[in-house]
């Protein structure tokens, strides 16, 4: 396997990931592609070291896992692999050669089934795993789908009983399971915290990034989706009926408590005339993962705090400088910034250049 120094930037191949619901036009856009359309694949997991969980549906036994890219745009070695040769050179720490923290594009064409995740301790205990799935949305882009404006459904409404829901759950009366959750317009620009057992959907018509804890748990207690039927696998995972249905989290709240709870107003953490750095998800939300954004309109340096991190170009281009080396990006690249690396010299073109900044436990 060919070897990749612990102090420069790994470019990263697309990877893109069956789903059970269908999506990826905007996502196609943004990254270039010339036949932009929706599929099952809606999602590219980025810089993942996490396995995808798709059941009868899985693509091959690699399916989430990342692969880097060569220097002349070839399929390189999973990620993974690499970081295993050398977890304390590449992540800082020896041990397991898995990141801290899972990032996603995702694309929705249609709205995405009720669902919540197990925060730690849930899941420790009942899917016997240390990682639950907080997770968080950075809504980069909408459409509008057969006259449907882009929403989330996020929260339960006051007076919520669980009684109701489950009874509604096994009627599949999904119109009253979707009128039990608050319904929110999705606007590019917005950034939300979903805490592990909160009841949430996406809507159709959102492109979002995804910061998450590193998991694919789920509990989403729809039959089907967008008239495709689940399989139990798709809505229990591993857990029965009754138990599954204890991860929600029973707790009514006005859509202005919701929205105070989950909506993340950025904190500046450094600016100049060239550039500036904003917390968008910190230590105030969660600790499980932190994601900083940064703007660029000249050459801008800024250090890399977090042992490692994945570094998503969303808007514009530029090249990213790290010693001798330099790295052309453009809107839709990623890479996977390791431990060697101290700082980055951002230099944006004319028209200036967005990136987040995505690590795992803060």
């Amino acid at each position: 396997m060919q070897s990749y120094p612990p102090n420069a930037l790994l470019r990263m191949m697309p990877c893109r990931v069956w789903r059970c619901y269908i999506g990826g036009y905007l996502l196609d856009t943004f990254v270039g592609n010339t036949d932009p359309h929706d599929s099952h694949t809606p999602e590219d997991w980025l810089a993942s070291t996490v396995p995808a969980v798709n059941g009868p549906n899985t693509q091959g036994p690699t399916e989430g896992l990342a692969c880097v890219r060569g220097e002349d745009g070839s399929l390189g070695p999973l990620l993974r692999d690499v970081l295993a040769a050398d977890p304390a050179a590449y992540l800082g720490r020896v041990g397991a050669a898995e990141l801290d923290v899972l990032c996603k594009f995702l694309d929705s064409a249609v709205r995405l089934p009720i669902q919540c995740h197990p925060d730690r301790a849930f899941a420790k205990e009942f899917f016997h795993s240390e990682r639950g799935k907080a997770e968080s949305w950075l809504v980069l882009d909408t459409r509008t789908i057969d006259g449907e404006e882009p929403y989330l459904l996020m929260g339960f409404k006051p007076g919520i009983r669980r009684e109701d829901f489950i009874a509604a759950v096994h009627a599949q009366d999904v119109a009253t399971m979707e009128s039990m959750l608050h319904k929110i317009p999705a606007r590019a620009g917005d950034s939300y915290f979903i805490p592990g057992r909160f009841p949430h959907a996406i809507g159709p018509g959102v492109f979002m990034l995804e910061v998450q804890e590193p998991s694919d748990w789920v509990v989403q207690p729809e039959a089907s989706c967008a008239g495709s039927p689940l399989s139990r696998s798709d809505m229990w995972g591993p857990l029965s009926i009754e138990r599954a249905l204890d991860c929600f989290e029973y707790r009514g709240e006005t859509v202005e408590q919701v929205i105070a709870r989950t909506l993340q107003l950025p904190e500046m953490l450094n600016i100049s005339s060239t550039g500036k750095i904003e917390i968008i998800i910190g230590p105030a939300a969660t600790s499980c993962f932190a994601v900083q954004r940064v703007t660029v309109c000249g050459n801008f340096t800024a250090s890399c705090d977090a042992p490692y991190h994945i570094e998503v170009i969303v808007a514009g281009c530029g090249t990213l400088q790290v010693g001798d080396s330099i790295t052309a990006v453009k809107r839709g690249d990623v890479l996977f910034v390791p431990f060697g690396v101290t700082s980055i010299e951002y230099i944006a073109d004319e028209v200036g250049m967005v990136t987040y900044q995505c690590s795992g436990n803060i």
